[in-house]
């Protein structure tokens, strides 16, 4: 189902809606992009209602994007990363760059709205460097404070997903007007690792900024929360495990698309990252873009 919408009388793209249906539960998936200023930095808005017959632990990968959560319902479970025994109970929060799975419960009724960022649109959005949340998540409130209150009430109180969303357009074009970008290296170490998929050489990277690569890595690392090498390895295992997602492509035609030496090296990279095997991950599955089961 598609419904339209607009921003400031402009027809923004529609928004997708998918309903499930099962002995699991009962879910709704909103996907929408962004207005069109916001996508360098944000992929795409999914809000989502969700009744479950019994908690849910859900595996979510790492990628070159994180989530911020504006929770409407029950408290989520997060776990820290990894297979760790330990988790925080959160409402509305934040994640940082994880360079490992994460396993998230959800516990009751529950609702919100999940802004997919890119790590720099993380970075600018929360307005600070990203070395802190490093495979952490944190409660909106200990970074916003009050603001964090104010807008998960005004997205609640809005009233349809579209409304919801074109407050986003406004409350995130706001940050990012008032935000300081990080420095010119970082920038163009960020753009060239992403435009070429992780497929580079941090070597010439080095060369093109004009930095140490003992300070690019630093400087790097304090304000995207990742080391360029590490980054780029999130980047190709992120693409390999969205398209197995999708289906359509044999193991061994998908490693080397994405630029691993051979097949075990495609595997222990998606071990590291997802704590699975490939074949284990797409029998995890939900349906109707229901996430990864854990």
């Amino acid at each position: 189902m598609r419904q339209s919408g607009t921003l400031g009388g402009i027809e923004r793209p529609p928004v997708v809606v998918h309903r499930h249906d099962s002995a699991l539960g009962r879910w709704e998936m909103a996907r929408v992009l962004p207005e069109r200023s916001l996508r360098p930095y944000v992929s795409q808005y999914v809000g989502w209602i969700e009744h479950m017959a019994a908690p849910l632990c859900r595996r979510e990968l790492p990628t070159d994007e994180v989530p911020v959560i504006i929770n409407f319902g029950a408290p989520v479970r997060v776990w820290d990363a990894g297979e760790s025994t330990r988790y925080t109970d959160l409402g509305s929060f934040a994640a940082g760059a994880y360079d490992t799975f994460v396993r998230v419960t959800s516990m009751g009724a529950s609702g919100g709205i999940q802004i997919n960022f890119t790590l720099l649109g993380a970075r600018l959005f929360l307005g600070r460097p990203l070395r802190d949340l490093a495979n952490r998540s944190v409660a909106l409130e200990d970074l916003f404070g009050a603001d964090a209150t104010r807008l998960t009430m005004q997205l609640h109180e809005a009233g349809s997903w579209n409304a919801r969303f074109d407050l986003l357009d406004r409350e995130i074009g706001a940050r990012f007007s008032a935000a300081r970008a990080p420095a010119d290296g970082v920038l163009w170490t960020w753009r060239r690792i992403v435009a070429a998929r992780g497929r580079v050489r941090i070597g010439a990277i080095v060369a093109e900024v004009g930095w140490s690569q003992k300070h690019l890595i630093a400087r790097f690392s304090d304000e995207i929360g990742l080391t360029p090498k590490t980054l780029a390895r999130v980047l190709r295992f992120a693409r390999a495990a969205e398209t197995l997602r999708r289906g359509g492509a044999s193991l061994a035609d998908l490693a080397i698309d994405c630029g691993y030496y051979d097949q075990a090296h495609f595997t222990r990279d998606f071990r590291a990252f997802a704590g699975v095997t490939p074949t284990e991950l797409v029998a995890s599955l939900l349906p109707d873009g229901g996430g990864i089961r854990s």
